[in-house]
């Protein structure tokens, strides 16, 4: 007597041989979520939105006004990274990013035109950082009683919605000497970036010092407004302020705009965001995206290839090493790199969940974590498996508790989902992304899919399902034999379910016709109803829900590596098997959109129901 029984089913382990899996392992686990043991279908992505871009999107954001849950999604063909302001923020809603040319900047009403623009979005942006002035001011005095030395230096202010933001000082004037309670005259102030290259420069701020004998320090003196569009400052300043009376000191010393080429800005704690450029990693003042002090700046031994977070640590993969960076502050950073020598080979791979930072290596997919650094696939794949997913082309995202790393390797678009601290461990989708956001406040996973440049919400169609594959091992046989057999345990009322949920759906259709094709008033025109009685834009038509698609499960037997039998199973009862050759190895193939909780076959209908 032998039986073949398959229940608490598991994901697959491409380093295993298709003979040596265990019972419950598979060859194919693929569209099926398996972490209650049954065999359930994913569902199928949720078309959301249509870019403006008409091909080659390469990153997608989605920018919320929170005051109202108005909604827009921002579209870029460049590799571009994105960070939420680190100040609170519930007027502007702004937004940072790199990798769309030099780092820039862009909140609710410039990216939407005030909310009346047309796609593709962001309609407008600013340089992320504001230039340091050029020239120094001219000084000239006239009166007062005691002679003094002086020097004056003044900085930009560029307005950001609700933000202003100070540039970094101009070259001091020349020292000269003044009289006490003089009438000091600075101009000669350098014309400011235009609004037309991107800039808002909007105040110019006089800062004023009293050498001493050890140190100097600037205090502020007064601000004269600047026109953007031209950056020429309204009018000269005149100081005529007692050293007593001067305000506070230039908070902006050291303040520089981003390099120009920085990219794969992303978010720490503190206030804190972080870039690179080349083998350097930068790092802005704490709360001030404008301002990247130089003497921050940190070196690692190779290329950076991208960056990740946990904690207060700043994770750098570059394309030899891993490098750990950690500190509450910029100013007081420490850096250690790893033992640990995967090489990181695609920057869209990077991602973070409780547990670390994971990415995509040569070897496998690599988890940098407190106390852990190591490849957390070694007992899934050795590096002959896992390059045939083409590494270098992934994209990961954590939802659910799941890596998904989304690969391109010649005509076949799919992705891994890699189950973090649960079983199974492993299985794959069939659908395809060539970027991913990931929406913080629902934890929702959408996705551009490369085959018709479409915006999906992952596994989020609640009518309908994708079709899951599921392969079993090889059972090989101690001698050639043949199974008459087999009985399915699944959920027979959700198929069932379809047609009445499609008989609603179709009735549904039929009464709309019914009114739209008669003489009913359908009570649509505006200031026709009763205050409230429909939402705007509504009238009597019923709104018409998704037909649901045909839900089946069906169970194939292939024996030698040929298909015996395949046949759609719609009850518990059993089904007999055709008759046929006795084989060695025998493999059961399970698909269909419809929760299976156990499949048996054996030799008999006896045997099948006694086991």
């Amino acid at each position: 007597m032998t039986t073949i029984k398959l229940e608490q089913f598991s994901g697959i382990a491409p380093r295993i041989s298709p003979t040596e899996l265990a019972p419950n392992q598979a060859q194919t686990a693929s569209d099926v979520k398996l972490q209650s043991g049954e065999l359930r279908p994913w569902r199928k992505p949720l078309l959301t939105y249509t870019p403006g871009i008409t091909s080659n999107v390469q990153t997608i954001y989605q920018l919320e006004k929170t005051s109202t849950g108005d909604k827009v999604w921002l579209e870029w063909t460049t590799d571009v990274d994105v960070a939420p302001g680190p100040v609170a923020d519930t007027t502007d809603f702004r937004i940072y990013y790199t990798g769309d040319g030099t780092p820039k900047k862009t909140n609710w009403n410039l990216a939407t035109t005030n909310g009346t623009g047309t796609k593709p979005f962001p309609d407008a942006y600013y340089q992320m950082g504001v230039p340091n002035p050029t020239a120094a001011p001219s000084l000239a005095n006239a009166g007062g009683t005691t002679a003094e030395t002086r020097t004056y230096v003044y900085t930009y202010v560029s307005t950001f919605g609700a933000v202003l933001e100070e540039s970094g000082p101009s070259p001091a004037a020349t020292v000269a000497s003044f009289v006490t309670g003089a009438t000091v005259t600075v101009s000669g102030f350098a014309t400011a970036p235009l609004a037309s290259a991107g800039y808002n420069i909007t105040a110019i701020r006089i800062y004023r010092a009293v050498a001493g004998t050890a140190s100097v320090t600037y205090l502020y003196v007064g601000q004269v407004a600047v026109n953007p569009a031209t950056g020429v400052a309204a009018n000269n300043f005149s100081d005529t302020l007692l050293a007593a009376a001067l305000g506070t000191a230039l908070p902006s010393l050291y303040y520089i705009p981003p390099p120009s080429g920085l990219t794969g800005l992303i978010a720490m704690p503190n206030g804190i965001l972080a870039g690179f450029t080349n083998n350097q990693v930068w790092f802005c003042e704490p709360y001030l995206p404008h301002a990247w002090p130089s003497s921050y700046m940190m070196t690692v031994g190779f290329p950076i290839v991208g960056l990740g977070v946990y904690g207060q640590t700043l994770v750098v993969c570059t394309s030899k090493a891993t490098y750990l960076i950690t500190g509450s502050s910029p100013g007081a950073m420490s850096q250690e790199k790893l033992s640990l020598f995967e090489p990181c080979v695609s920057k869209k791979s990077i991602a973070s969940d409780q547990y670390g930072v994971l990415y995509a290596s040569p070897n496998g997919l690599v988890n940098i974590a407190p106390g852990a650094q190591d490849v957390v696939t070694r007992q899934l794949f050795t590096r002959d498996e896992w390059s045939t997913y083409l590494p270098t082309t992934m994209v990961g995202a954590i939802y659910q508790n799941m890596y998904i790393g989304f690969y391109q390797s010649g005509s076949v678009k799919a992705a891994l989902v890699i189950i973090r601290g649960d079983n199974p461990p492993l299985i794959s989708l069939s659908t395809a992304a060539t970027c991913i956001f990931l929406e913080r406040s629902t934890a929702n996973v959408y996705i551009l899919n490369p085959l018709d440049n479409l915006i999906y919400q992952l596994d989020a169609d609640t009518v309908n399902n994708l079709v899951y594959e599921w392969k079993s091992k090889k059972f090989v046989m101690p001698e050639p034999m043949s199974f008459a057999a087999l009985k399915l345990q699944a959920d027979w009322a959700y198929i069932s379910d379809t047609t009445a949920y499609n008989t609603a759906v179709a009735a549904v259709i039929a009464a709309n016709q019914v009114l739209w094709s008669g003489t009913t008033d359908l009570r649509g025109s505006l200031n026709g109803n009763y205050l409230n009685e429909f939402p705007v834009n509504g009238n009597l038509l019923q709104n018409v829900s998704a037909v649901a698609s045909l839900r089946n499960i069906q169970a194939s037997i292939i024996a030698d590596d040929t298909q015996i039998f395949s046949q759609g199973i719609t009850s518990q009862e059993p089904v007999r098997l055709p008759a046929s050759n006795k084989n060695y190895i025998y493999e059961i193939k399970l698909t269909g959109n419809a929760p299976i909780r156990q499949f048996r076959m054996a030799t008999s209908i006896g045997e099948l129901k006694q086991s």
